[in-house]
């Protein structure tokens, strides 16, 4: 039984290289910026939900507000990931920052760009990214719940609420945000090959 329990727990390890971080980066930060979105107005809308979710004009809002989620979703994996592997990788801050953009940029780039970003692209999110980067490197390795509340601001900011009901509920979706990349920080753990991610971004920051 142990044997049979060991292999099944092996065969969960099906992230082996860096397009398939990725691909489970793009997938993830999909998953938790519709989920956090959509849970949070279904919550706040209460029994004017179904009323409200098949309105045009509020549908576009929410498509406006998940887009926006996923690409700081994206960047809040990246650093997580980073925050967990900073031990075994090598320390050059500048090869680092390199190889992490480079993963975020993948991960945006297997999205077509949404529709109220066609002129400009992701460009200021890869911005703002930089910098974030830059900030987390030169500090301890940060916490997911911490790291998330990005994800959460920008949640906020772009939900299709009055802007007075948004500050009473910042608290609210602040942690049920964190609750959700905790739980996905979770999952990817159990897919990911640490050893051969570890080898792979050490290889890319060696030809930095």
């Amino acid at each position: 039984m142990r044997d049979l329990i060991g292999a099944l727990r092996r065969k969960r390890k099906t992230i082996t290289d860096l397009d398939e971080l990725a691909e489970a980066i793009r997938a993830a930060a999909a998953y938790l910026a519709q989920g956090a979105s959509y849970s949070y107005l279904r919550a706040r809308s209460l029994m004017a939900g179904p009323r409200l979710f098949s309105d045009e004009g509020f549908g576009a809002a929410l498509e406006i507000c998940k887009w926006e989620a996923f690409g700081v979703a994206c960047q809040d994996l990246v650093l997580i990931l980073e925050a967990e592997m900073r031990a075994g990788l090598p320390q050059d801050i500048e090869a680092r920052k390199g190889v992490f953009g480079a993963l975020y940029r993948d991960a945006l780039s297997r999205e077509q760009v949404p529709a109220h970003r066609a002129a400009a692209g992701w460009d200021d999110m890869i911005g703002d990214f930089e910098g974030r980067l830059a900030s987390a490197l030169e500090r301890a390795p940060m916490k997911p719940d911490f790291i998330s509340i990005a994800t959460a601001q920008r949640i906020l900011d772009h939900a299709p609420i009055d802007p007075g009901v948004r500050v009473a509920d910042e608290m609210m979706v602040v942690n049920n945000v964190a609750f959700r990349f905790i739980d996905q920080q979770s999952k990817l753990r159990g897919e990911l090959d640490l050893d051969a991610i570890t080898a792979k971004l050490a290889e890319r920051m060696a030809e930095a």
